[in-house]
């Protein structure tokens, strides 16, 4: 029974964060009353900084007979140290101390109590408490720092996060690649600091990486800013680690790349590319084939052509291309080949570009 009541809890409140605070508050001036519904509540005044709206609603749960968790009251606690409210969090700090949700003795009990915070994402409340600790040179347990490195990723704190990850350095702390995961996907965010793309490829040679569609999608935003070199490099350490990239960035630096006759660093990229199962889209592969034939590199263009088929990512431009470009090497036989696997494959152009292509046999 509790365990439907918790659900039902849950459910209520990401059904409540979509309609809306002020429809939350109508439902409670209508006599709708329920504890996940002032969480919310409680919440939502905290972070935007009302925090006499917050008490005001702590209060009425109190007066309404309804438990406030421990959730309910660091909501208030971390809006408190997110405005620098030192008043509010001398009140909510002591009332939490009355009803044993923090410890009396400020010496015992951090490390729980700052990851239990953590878990909840009320960063700043921790922070606030990792402080205090670290000013009155308390011993913190390694878990502690990647809960807070963890949590301020998650929630989109970037600079605390990084000054996080390089205290950690100094002091010689590791933690679950979990945290250093959060930390990296976050680092792959556009509007990161400076520090973020040395702090990126650092941990990743660690061994640590972010989701494979957000390094891609932040490869692909340096490509698009024209930061080759630092593209260039991720994606290799991407590859370098199996993991698969998303077919955006690929496409971006391989078009680069045959823009600028460096074929090598074409051919290198794909055999990469091939060893990940990944893949491009076929107007770059045809780009690709029309940049290796130009530069003398048949063995390489037949290579890539196949693996395009194999892939079914060719149409008749792709076979265009092959056919016209073995002709002229005087492969006929191969020239045929392709020809047919064209036809078979449904592939055969407009009449004028297939009447020139064909006239390539004679």
């Amino acid at each position: 029974m509790s365990t439907l009541i918790h659900f039902l809890g849950h459910w209520l409140l990401k059904f409540f964060a979509k309609m809306g605070i002020l429809t939350v508050v109508k439902l409670l001036e209508k006599g709708i009353y329920n504890t996940k519904i002032y969480d919310l509540l409680v919440d939502f005044y905290s972070k935007n900084g009302d925090l006499e709206a917050a008490f005001h609603r702590l209060n009425e749960m109190n007066n309404r007979k309804l438990d406030a968790s421990f959730c309910t009251y660091s909501s208030v606690l971390d809006g408190a140290c997110k405005y620098n409210d030192s008043e509010v969090m001398e009140r909510i700090t002591r009332i939490m101390i009355e009803k044993q949700l923090l410890p009396r003795c400020q010496f015992s009990g951090n490390d729980s109590i700052i990851q239990k915070l953590c878990d909840l994402r009320k960063t700043h409340a921790a922070e606030m408490m990792f402080k205090k600790a670290c000013g009155k040179n308390i011993r913190l347990q390694d878990e502690t720092y990647g809960s807070l490195l963890k949590a301020m990723s998650q929630v989109g704190r970037i600079d605390e996060a990084i000054n996080m990850y390089q205290t950690m350095l100094k002091r010689g702390i590791k933690v679950k690649d979990s945290c250093y995961c959060a930390f990296a996907n976050v680092l792959c965010k556009e509007d990161q600091s400076g520090d973020g793309y040395g702090l990126l490829v650092n941990i990743m040679k660690q061994g640590h990486h972010p989701c494979p569609s957000q390094l891609s999608k932040y490869i692909a935003s340096l490509c698009r800013r024209k930061k080759w070199k630092k593209a260039e490099e991720l994606l290799n350490l991407m590859l370098k680690k199996g993991l698969l990239p998303d077919s955006v960035p690929c496409c971006l630096l391989m078009e680069y790349y045959c823009f600028n006759r460096e074929m090598d660093k074409v051919v290198a990229l794909h055999y990469e590319m091939v060893k990940v199962e990944g893949s491009l889209d076929v107007t770059t592969y045809n780009t690709i084939l029309e940049g290796l034939w130009r530069e003398k590199k048949a063995e390489e263009a037949v290579g890539v052509f196949d693996y395009m088929t194999g892939l079914n990512l060719v149409n008749s431009a792709s076979f265009t291309i092959m056919i016209c470009e073995l002709c002229r090497m005087k492969e006929m036989r191969k020239a045929m080949k392709i020809h047919d696997e064209m036809l078979k494959m449904g592939f055969k152009p407009d009449k004028g570009t297939y009447k020139r292509l064909i006239s390539g046999f004679k």
